[in-house]
């Protein structure tokens, strides 16, 4: 997702990515990525989570990892092996990798995903899903994926970055080969690493081998 995590707009998307496991384990909430804002915004994002969820019939659960000695918790670990969903909703997206990063949680997490488990992600949640980076200098934005889906990165409130940041300087960051998907405010992309649909509000442009083309809600495209 490129914004606008537990909000009415997203239920389409989830509901399609947890398809036949969505009456099985629990969605795992992970406000990791706001810790550094202090509890009351970790909290309140754990506490919008669990009343999104609850409003669409699925059984959630906070996982409360907010350092990365946390990360190495045996509970907090157990605490995802029966989930369905693995969400990591927004905030920092550096802090968010080092926090996993080379730990037993994400280790855990690449485990469920074997098991059958969906990994969803909202802004920094999105960001840590792309491919690791090739050269890890220049700025720390670029250089946040944990390579759980390869070849591929992600940029977020991509309808929304010419206010703040060059797209350019975003998209160039990782191996040539690379493929990259900027994900507009309350838009979401679902797929299995190489097909992929559109949900939402806004497109999602994708960016490989020099061409640029845009897909809007419903819309499915292929990276293969």
């Amino acid at each position: 997702m490129g914004s606008g995590e537990f909000l009415p707009w997203s239920a389409e998307a989830e509901r399609f990515a947890l398809g036949p496991v969505a009456t099985g384990g629990p969605v795992a909430l992970l406000a990791t990525a706001s810790a550094p804002e202090g509890d009351r915004v970790f909290d309140g994002w754990g506490t919008m989570g669990l009343a999104h969820f609850e409003s669409l019939g699925l059984k959630a659960r906070r996982v409360q990892l907010k350092t990365r000695e946390d990360a190495s918790r045996a509970d907090l670990i157990d605490s995802i092996e029966d989930a369905s969903m693995v969400f990591f909703s927004g905030g920092n997206p550096a802090y968010l990798a080092r926090t996993l990063d080379g730990t037993p949680f994400l280790t855990a997490i690449t485990k469920a995903l074997a098991a059958g488990a969906v990994f969803a992600g909202c802004s920094a949640g999105a960001m840590v899903a792309g491919a690791r980076a090739a050269r890890p200098v220049g700025p720390a934005y670029r250089y946040v994926g944990l390579g759980l889906i390869p070849r591929l990165r992600f940029g977020v409130h991509w309808d929304r970055m010419p206010g703040f940041l060059p797209k350019e300087s975003i998209v160039s960051g990782g191996d040539r080969s690379d493929c990259f998907v900027g994900i507009d405010e309350s838009t979401a992309i679902v797929g299995d690493g190489t097909s992929w649909r559109v949900f939402g509000l806004g497109n999602a442009e994708v960016r490989q081998l020099g061409r640029h083309t845009k897909y809007r809600a419903g819309e499915e495209f292929s990276l293969a």
